[in-house]
């Protein structure tokens, strides 16, 4: 599983991250939020090996600064905040997740191809797999990226703010659509969000950066009992029932 030991990064004058150590849990559904400029971003690009860290990264007993990248991209997949949309198909872009396990002629085998449709199905894209990634809405996008970085076929998948930009109710579905991956599919994400209503709605664990550092790694449960949320970001908590579910909303002092 992915851990991260003692990671720090220095950019400049600027200490970005600091000491920062957290550990996935596998087959949950962990978010990262925090303050802007707070590191979210740029502790991904570390996982990514983009960036001249200090601390170590693992995933299993494999540290990812001594495997190619072609080996890390077959156990982490990592899809960033911003991606161009190119004239290619839907079912060409999720192709190119299967590129960490095409031999040397670069050519999708049967197996390939199977893993693609199989991708499209479960990331709720396979009626779109003809139309071009040019044309489709904002909320048809992310499920086509998500598509992309299942037919990568890795246990851990990490994404950078797959919901920004997106209506309400695509990004409802989406989380949704992600907790179904987790439990059906055994799939591990950690998932940067902006909204913590959303986090605390869909998350199983909690980090928070604050200031490059974590101020908190856990469950989902113990961070809403410590209040951890309220105090980083200088929020007022709110709680409302919605028939059986209990939900939780947050808004500024």
């Amino acid at each position: 599983m992915l851990e991260i030991k003692n990671l720090s990064l220095r950019l400049g004058h600027r200490q970005v991250l600091e000491d920062v150590s957290f550990q996935l849990r596998p087959h949950r559904l962990t978010v990262l939020v925090g303050r802007n400029g707070s590191g979210k971003s740029t502790l991904l690009n570390c996982v990514n090996q983009q960036l001249p860290y200090t601390g170590i990264i693992t995933e299993g007993e494999k540290n990812l600064a001594l495997i190619p990248a072609r080996e890390r991209a077959k156990s982490i997949a990592i899809l960033p905040q911003t991606l161009p949309s190119p004239h290619i198909t839907v079912r060409e872009l999720a192709g190119l997740g299967r590129n960490p396990w095409l031999d040397f002629t670069g050519r999708l085998t049967d197996t390939d191809k199977q893993a693609v449709e199989a991708a499209l199905r479960d990331a709720d894209a396979a009626e779109l797999a003809e139309r071009y990634v040019d044309t489709l809405s904002g909320g048809e996008k992310q499920r086509v990226l998500l598509a992309m970085i299942l037919a990568q076929n890795t246990p851990i998948a990490l994404l950078d703010e797959p919901t920004a930009h997106l209506d309400l109710s695509y990004e409802a579905a989406f989380l949704e659509l992600l907790r179904k991956l987790k439990k059906e599919r055994k799939k591990t994400f950690l998932v940067i969000l902006h909204d913590l209503n959303l986090a605390v709605r869909y998350a199983d664990d909690l980090i928070v950066l604050d200031g490059g550092k974590i101020r908190f790694a856990g469950t989902k449960e113990a961070c809403l009992e410590q209040g951890v949320l309220e105090e980083t970001f200088s929020l007022r908590r709110f709680t409302l029932r919605d028939g059986a579910e209990e939900r939780i909303f947050f808004t500024a002092e």
